[in-house]
């Protein structure tokens, strides 16, 4: 099972983890009614999405004004793996296959 791991990119303290199980789809941002909050200005009321997508895990930007970065670029959607480390804001996601 995969997992996510939200800290806090200027300090690295970890803000929160998740298991990232059966559920079609979390939407990461803002508002009171995300699945995963990071409350801050940059982060739109609905940022992103991590969905299951054809049998593998996707992560999809929900056309949010900061953007969703994977290093320096700014991205679309992308497949989740192990080790991936996704920008949103202030947060950085990092993504762990808990089953390694």
């Amino acid at each position: 099972m995969m997992e996510l791991h939200i800290l806090k990119k200027t300090t690295g303290d970890t803000l929160g983890e998740f298991a990232l199980g059966d559920a079609s789809e979390l939407i990461i941002g803002r508002d009171e009614s995300c699945d995963v909050r990071i409350v801050h200005k940059s982060v739109s009321r609905e940022h992103c999405a991590i969905e299951h997508v054809d049998g593998e895990l996707r992560l999809r930007d929900l056309k949010s004004t900061g953007g969703t970065f994977c290093g320096t670029d700014r991205i679309d959607e992308i497949r989740i793996e192990d080790g991936l480390e996704i920008t949103v804001g202030p947060a950085l996601l990092k993504f762990y296959d808990a089953g390694l």
